[in-house]
């Protein structure tokens, strides 16, 4: 998926989530709106030339990240909950709608090497790219009319 697919679809599934369970206030907000910015986070080794979903895209590398970011935010005098279910939501979101995707990987290496994919749809769809972004955008309109908006 390119960035609107990720960004739509990590709304879609924190909005939906908080609503359903209905946690509300500054750091959810804070949660949804960070993690939603940074659910392109493991299409990282395409601009550090690293093969495509190989070392960036598994669970453990996710929640390794995830771990180092709560630390470095820690230690910079903010929340290491704040930040570590931030990346973790990001990455978790990732995986999972690239699990929907055409091509296959390992999102539980190197547990499983056995590469995984739904084959649901190419990465590069157009269409599904922006319904996931639009549909993202409702989920969290719809969300913020409910517990309003924080920051």
């Amino acid at each position: 998926m390119d960035w609107r697919g990720h960004l739509g679809f990590n709304l879609l599934i924190t909005s939906s989530i908080s609503y359903m369970l209905g946690f509300s206030g500054v750091d959810v907000n804070r949660v949804i709106l960070l993690s939603s910015v940074l659910s392109s986070l493991p299409d990282i080794d395409l601009r550090l030339e690293l093969p495509h979903r190989k070392v960036t895209h598994n669970v453990f590398f996710g929640i390794g990240f995830s771990l180092a970011a709560g630390y470095v935010a820690s230690y910079l005098g903010y929340g290491f909950e704040l930040t570590f279910t931030s990346f973790l939501a990001a990455f978790i979101t990732h995986l999972v709608s690239d699990l929907m995707t055409k091509m296959p990987f390992k999102p539980l290496y190197p547990l499983s090497r056995t590469p995984v994919s739904l084959r649901l749809f190419r990465s590069d769809n157009g269409f599904v790219n922006t319904a996931f972004l639009v549909l993202g955008v409702v989920a969290y309109y719809v969300y913020v009319k409910r517990f309003g908006f924080h920051i």
